[in-house]
C-alpha cells in the first residue's frame, strides 16, 4: 500500500514540475522530463507488478536515472551560490531521501529474479 501511495505522490510531483519555470535550459529540462517519465513507468510496473518491456531495459533505465538525478542535484547545488555548504548538504540529502524508494523500486524491477513479476 505504501508503494502505491509513494508512486502517486511521485507522479503528482512530476506533473507539477512540468509547470515550473525552466532553470537549466530547454535541453536539460527536456532530457530530465523524458527520463523521469520513462523511469516513472518503470516504478508503476514495479508497484503494480506489471511486466512492461524487458528486464534489461529497466536495468539500463535504473542506471541512467541514477546518473541523471546525481547530475541534476549537482546542477541545482552549483547554480545556487547562496546555499552555502549546509544548504548544499541539505538539498542533496533531502533529494536522496525522497528518491531512495524510487531508486529501490527501479532497482528491484530491473534486477529481480526472472519470474518475480
Amino acid at each position: 500500500m505504501l508503494w502505491k501511495i509513494y508512486f502517486w505522490l511521485i507522479l503528482a510531483i512530476e506533473i507539477a514540475s512540468m509547470f515550473v519555470e525552466t532553470v537549466h535550459g530547454p535541453l536539460v529540462e527536456t532530457t530530465d522530463t523524458v527520463i523521469s517519465i520513462i523511469s516513472t513507468i518503470g516504478l508503476f510496473g514495479y508497484v503494480y507488478k506489471k511486466q512492461i518491456l524487458s528486464q534489461s531495459f529497466w536495468k539500463f533505465v535504473f542506471i541512467i536515472t541514477f546518473i541523471e538525478v546525481s547530475v541534476y542535484i549537482k546542477l541545482d547545488v552549483l547554480n545556487d551560490p547562496e546555499l552555502g555548504v549546509g544548504g548544499m548538504i541539505f538539498v542533496t540529502a533531502f533529494t536522496l531521501i525522497i528518491m531512495y524508494p524510487f531508486f529501490l523500486g527501479l532497482y528491484r524491477y530491473g534486477f529481480r529474479k526472472r519470474n518475480s513479476v
